[in-house]
């Protein structure tokens, strides 16, 4: 059975929705946060100290799209947009948008409201907040008349990016989403295996 090292609020968030939406067996084991000081043996499992975790037998994925991928691929699910299937130039760019464009600036949001205080910098915060506004400007463009960022249907592009989504609501800005992002990410919180992980992590 596979095993997924969790935190709230991390990316692990990603891996427990696929895991649901797949209604695949799996093991939520929590861990401290942060690891390196909270709970050091984690270091075995993961060298670098960072929350998720993804354990399959001898397998280990730390980055949590790729794990979700994984995930996917591994239980037979329908959650990817294939080679020679219509929408897979749509569902890359969506599936790592999430991660890689999104993710910045909400990384620098978490660091600039609960960071050291020594390291804070109200100018640095307005600035990633900024960014990340212009980077759902695409997504509330992309939303236009679609349910789903790709193909027409749920994927893990949709988990990547809600989850992205759901750190902009605990960073407290999801009541400043613009109507297509705000109504995207209430179907996405809406879904029975989104719920399900969120209770968790």
């Amino acid at each position: 059975m596979m095993k997924v090292y969790f935190a709230p609020f991390a990316r692990s968030l990603r891996i427990l929705w696929t895991l649901e939406e797949l209604n695949a067996p799996y093991e939520p084991v929590r861990v401290q946060f942060p690891p390196r000081l909270a709970q050091p043996d984690y270091l075995h499992i993961n060298p670098l100290g960072q929350i998720p975790t993804l354990v399959d037998g001898e397998t280990k994925l730390f980055e949590s799209v790729g794990a979700c991928e994984y995930v996917n691929e591994t239980n037979g699910g329908d959650l990817a947009i294939t080679a020679g299937q219509p929408g897979r130039a749509d569902y890359l760019q969506w599936l790592w948008y999430g991660e890689a464009t999104l993710m910045p600036p909400l990384g620098a949001m978490v660091r600039q409201s609960f960071g050291p205080e020594e390291s804070r910098s109200p100018a640095a915060l307005a600035e990633a907040k900024a960014t990340l506004f212009e980077r759902l400007a695409l997504i509330e463009a992309r939303l236009e008349g679609r349910q789903y960022l790709a193909g027409d249907r749920f994927t893990l592009a949709d988990i990547s990016v809600a989850y992205g989504l759901n750190l902009g609501g605990m960073l407290r800005v999801a009541a400043e989403y613009t109507p297509n992002v705000a109504a995207y990410f209430e179907r996405m919180k809406a879904r029975p295996a989104f719920q399900a992980a969120a209770a968790q992590a």
